[in-house]
């Protein structure tokens, strides 16, 4: 007896589940910002499941920045995360501009593979003259141009999980994070990113960001992202605009 390839589908998690609903009530205004979201006891209740998977689901809205909770209290939504804020940087950028209430969208602007250049040689720790995988893309909220990513990716890193011909169609690799947890089997842990503010008139940016204005503010943002051994895994440079270019961070206070 073959089997059925619906079969063969594993679905997400429980927690990841509700949390993606969780995720999307927060974007489309059912929980707005400062309202208090239902009881553990409630939303185990609606989605017929256990306690503990709502309690996981919680613990992640928590960590990314979603939600706060406040003992004795409830779980409440906070202010949206910023499209950009580096200390979400491993959330993929289409979950931030949904965060932010936007429709997000995506461009691929082209690919190709070329030699190492010494200084990218030296991030990634690879042979200057490597060949690596070079992809420069575009990413909208409500079809406004945002972000440019310019990405470097070792084809070593997905040699013998697709093909150079697979590594060059448009989208491939995205979900990003998910791209090298999945196909390449490489999990990103962390980054290590650089972060300056700037002007749109110090970059060549392409025609899709022209605008009136060169000394529109901008953030530019490099990345090494690493796996779990500690080796680098791509280079990433991303060039931020408008609701993208806004900076939040909160900060705790250690208690004297």
């Amino acid at each position: 007896m073959q089997n059925d390839p619906k079969l063969l589908i594993r679905q997400p998690p429980l927690a990841e589940q509700i949390y993606d609903i969780i995720v999307k009530g927060i974007s489309d205004g059912t929980y707005p910002p400062g309202s208090l979201l239902p009881s553990e006891n409630q939303l185990a209740e609606q989605f017929d499941v256990s306690r503990p998977t709502i309690r996981a689901a919680f613990a992640r809205l928590v960590e990314r920045g979603y939600v706060k909770r406040q003992r004795g209290i409830g779980t409440f939504v906070t202010q949206s995360p910023s499209i950009m804020n580096p200390l979400y940087q491993l959330l993929d950028v289409p979950e931030r501009i949904k965060a932010r209430g936007f429709t997000p969208g995506f461009r691929q602007l082209n690919s190709q593979i070329i030699q190492a250049d010494s200084d990218t040689a030296g991030k990634l720790s690879i042979q200057a003259g490597s060949p690596v995988l070079n992809i420069h893309k575009v990413f909208t909220a409500n079809e406004e141009p945002i972000i440019l990513f310019i990405n470097f990716i070792p084809t070593a890193i997905f040699e013998g999980c697709l093909s150079i011909e697979k590594a060059l169609e448009p989208g491939i690799t995205e979900p990003f994070f998910k791209f090298f947890a999945e196909k390449c089997k490489r999990k990103i842990t962390y980054l290590a990113s650089i972060i300056r503010p700037d002007i749109l008139r110090n970059h060549q940016l392409p025609d899709i960001f022209r605008l009136d204005d060169p000394c529109t503010p901008m953030l530019v943002i490099e990345d090494i992202g690493y796996d779990r051994d500690d080796n680098p895994v791509f280079l990433s440079k991303e060039y931020l605009l408008k609701e993208a270019s806004d900076f939040h961070v909160i900060r705790q206070v250690k208690n004297i």
